[in-house]
């Protein structure tokens, strides 16, 4: 039986990115065999499946740190040293939903609502920004506290509009994937709450310790 550290050492850093990728570009390639890109709703299709193959990574992305404080084990903190490849896996899959998106809109002459216009290019900057920051020559011309700041900024930015979109489908077109969906992005956001919680109590009882 393969033991977990055998595991993530094979599977840790680029090794994992390169996985995840190619998981992410199968996802979407059998897509494409299941529907017609000459009508408007096969296009809308595969713009949605590739959301749907990138946010999961993201979703682990948004958690990692909160797991391993909450449930400190191995398998935790391998996520939480490989959430940088997890990361930029998710932006790979999201590259492929905004290819997507600029065929759809080219070809059938989609326009978004001015509110979510701004807020794609909104989250479209702050990956792009996460992206570029997440390579080493790069990170190494930011103070630590930019780029933590950045991180933290964009990985909230990133995790609030598929929220907010999915409360909109809930007010225009409500069904249970769509409520699941927001479910399952409540559940990340309370994750870290709790762990945040529970980092102030440590906090607050390492404080009290000290002057005993």
């Amino acid at each position: 039986m393969i033991q977990m550290p055998a595991v993530g050492k094979a599977l840790g850093s680029w090794r994992l990115f390169w996985v995840l990728a190619l998981a992410i570009s199968a996802a979407n390639c059998i897509g494409l065999l299941f529907t017609d890109l000459h009508t408007s709703s096969g296009a809308e299709y595969v713009v949605l499946r590739a959301v749907l193959s990138a946010l999961p990574l993201l979703l682990v992305a948004f958690t990692a740190s909160s797991l391993a404080r909450l449930w400190p084990n191995r398998g935790t903190r391998w996520i939480l040293s490989n959430r940088r490849y997890i990361g930029l896996a998710f932006a790979y899959g999201m590259a492929w939903h905004f290819a997507f998106v600029a065929y759809f809109m080219l070809s059938f002459g989609y326009k978004l609502s001015a509110l979510d216009l701004t807020l794609d290019v909104i989250g479209l900057c702050f990956l792009l920004a996460m992206t570029v920051t997440s390579f080493r020559p790069v990170a190494r011309r930011m103070s630590t506290g930019n780029w933590r700041r950045l991180h933290k900024a964009g990985i909230y930015t990133l995790w609030a509009l598929p929220t907010f979109f999915y409360l909109e489908d809930i007010r225009d077109k409500p069904n249970l994937f769509y409520v699941g969906m927001l479910g399952v992005l409540l559940a990340a956001l309370a994750l870290r709450v709790a762990a945040w919680r529970r980092r102030a109590v440590l906090v607050q009882q390492r404080g009290l310790a000290s002057h005993l």
